[in-house]
């Protein structure tokens, strides 16, 4: 009986041990839960943190009033330490210049305008305001000679400086395409004091991978390099792959140039809509598109063009002018062009050319007396001008043509621009036009004939629909293709299953890696072909039909489709 009783005294001692042992690891797994979801808790908070200040780092830079891409230089602890101001410079620059904590309060002098902060004041989940890196391609240049920086689709593949780098926890990289990064610094790691006057590596931090230093707190060339390092806490001590000590916890996020330009184009467009929609206001019609001329850069409309470029320019009382050389190698160059409305201009290099009289209604000008000196023929109606080599003549429709004997053959002029329709001295230029380019000497040149229609239309810069400065100084008219039906005739276009009076298509950077959109060949700009700017066939085909507004945009397709109607 008492051995009995001992048993079971020993069996439920065992029991009340390990139930203890159960409790004792059940809190410990409580704990460890507890650890790991308050640490998740406040990953999210600072990751939330950094997602609202890219998209509003971005708001700010797109709807910029003046510059729309530009970005804030970031706030400095010079001066004070910091204060939320961004911190421009007077002196000479500096890449450190342009890392710094986040600008949430606004600009001071000498910064341009606007003098506005970010609309918000973000702290990571330690309570740290986070910080902030730009490419040097997106701020103003204080430095003497003091200019802004020109943004459109072009710098993306193009940039005056190189743009930053952001690599992995392996310093393998992740993008070299970056304009900016946002970084929450987390809470200080061993050797790091802060303070309001505290330099960057306080805040920032830095790791070895061999004899290869990786860091968030040096800025010292334009395609510096930024790190998604991995977290101390989360780097076991069998990780050999970094050199130990290791002390890391920033959290990073960034902008890509592309991320930019998607959303400029957005701002680009909506404002060529709202002008649009202000000259039909004041016009009860759309202006006549203008050619892409990669020659003169200019854009006037071309009277019955319902497509191409928008007509941004006032056209000109002289006209175009364009040099050929003729078809002997000898001989001295000539120029042709408008002289003046209804007019083809004469000029030989020296003094000796002279029209004969001129037929029905045409008038030749007064004689040549200097090798500057042109005669100009000018017809009102049906009728001609000639010497011995050339003839210039007019139907009663407006529809000429001009012959030359020893010119090798006949050129044209359409809407301004002078063009063949022979190679290799034409250069394709959108919707469908061509454009002369320079020919050797002894080329001869094909056959066309030209009209002398004028574009009356007021240009698209006209006080009633009058774009921004900002859109001609930044070029954006050479990323923009309009087509129109006048009068306005809303089943005339559509952009998928909606249909418009008008329609624009901004254009992006020039696709160059493989596969090219719809394209047998990458990308290159500027052009006068429209496919080195649209990135579809049914955007480039000259129909009526163009892809869908929310057409998903990629690497290999960046146009955005805008309609206007009345």
């Amino acid at each position: 009986m008492l051995s009995s009783f001992a048993n079971r005294q020993s069996g439920a001692a065992l029991i009340l041990i390990a139930f203890i042992l159960g409790l004792g690891v059940t809190a410990y797994l409580i704990k460890t839960m507890n650890t790991i979801t308050l640490a998740q808790q406040r990953d999210e908070k600072t990751y939330k943190a950094l997602a609202d200040a890219k998209a509003a780092l971005i708001a700010w830079a797109v709807s910029h009033p003046n510059y729309p891409g530009q970005f804030p230089f970031p706030d400095r602890s010079g001066g004070g330490g910091y204060d939320g101001k961004s911190d421009c410079y007077t002196g000479t620059f500096q890449y450190s210049f342009l890392l710094g904590q986040l600008p949430i309060v606004g600009q001071s002098n000498p910064c341009i305008q606007p003098h506005t902060g970010l609309g918000g004041d973000w702290t990571d989940a330690q309570g740290n305001r986070l910080w902030y890196a730009v490419s040097r391609n997106l701020v103003h240049q204080y430095q003497s000679p003091s200019s802004n920086p020109i943004i459109n689709p072009s710098i993306v593949n193009d940039p005056s400086y190189s743009w930053l780098k952001v690599l992995d926890r392996n310093g393998n990289l992740v993008s070299n395409r970056v304009a900016a990064v946002i970084i929450a610094p987390g809470e200080a790691l061993p050797g790091q004091v802060r303070g309001l006057t505290a330099g960057a590596s306080a805040f920032l931090d830095s790791f070895k991978i061999g004899a290869a230093t990786y860091s968030n707190a040096a800025y010292a060339s334009s395609d510096e390099d930024f790190v998604l390092g991995e977290d101390t806490k989360s780097v076991p001590l069998s990780d050999t792959s970094f050199q130990k000590p290791y002390f890391f916890n920033d959290k990073l996020v960034y902008i890509t140039i592309d991320e930019l330009m998607d959303a400029l184009q957005k701002r680009v467009g909506e404002q060529v809509k709202a002008s649009l929609k202000a000259y039909y206001s004041a016009n009860l019609y759309y202006p006549y598109a203008a050619n892409f001329d990669a020659v003169s850069g200019k854009k006037y409309c071309v009277k019955n063009q319902l497509s191409g470029a928008l007509p941004i320019d006032t056209a000109p009382t002289a006209s175009y002018s364009c040099n050929y050389n003729r078809s002997s190698a000898t001989d001295s160059s000539v120029s042709c062009g408008f002289d003046k409305v209804g007019a083809i201009a004469f000029t030989r290099a020296t003094s000796s050319f002279t029209a004969s009289a001129a037929i029905g209604q045409c008038v030749v000008s007064s004689s040549v007396t200097s090798a500057s000196d042109h005669r100009v023929c000018t017809c009102t109606g049906a009728g001609s001008c000639s010497n011995a080599t050339q003839k210039f003549a007019c139907l009663a429709n407006g529809t000429c043509t001009t012959t030359g004997v020893s010119d090798g053959g006949v050129y044209s002029i359409s809407g301004g621009i002078f063009s063949t329709v022979a190679a290799p001295c034409i250069q394709t230029c959108s919707p469908g036009k061509t454009l002369a380019v320079s020919c050797a000497s002894g080329t001869t040149i094909g056959t066309a004939s030209f009209s002398y229609n004028v574009c009356t239309d007021n240009p698209l810069n006209a006080a009633a629909s009058k774009l921004p400065a900002w859109f001609q100084t930044n070029g954006w008219q050479d990323y923009v293709y309009y087509q129109m039906t006048r009068p306005a005739n809303v089943d005339g276009l559509s952009a998928g299953a909606k249909k418009a009076a008008a329609i624009i298509v901004t254009v992006g950077s020039a696709i160059t890696t493989a596969p090219y959109a719809s394209k047998a060949a990458s990308q290159s700009q500027p052009s006068c072909s429209l496919n080195d700017y649209m990135d579809s066939v049914e955007n480039t085909n000259m129909d009526h039909l163009f892809d869908a507004t929310n057409t998903i945009r990629s690497q290999h397709y960046n146009d955005q489709i805008f309609l206007v109607n009345p």
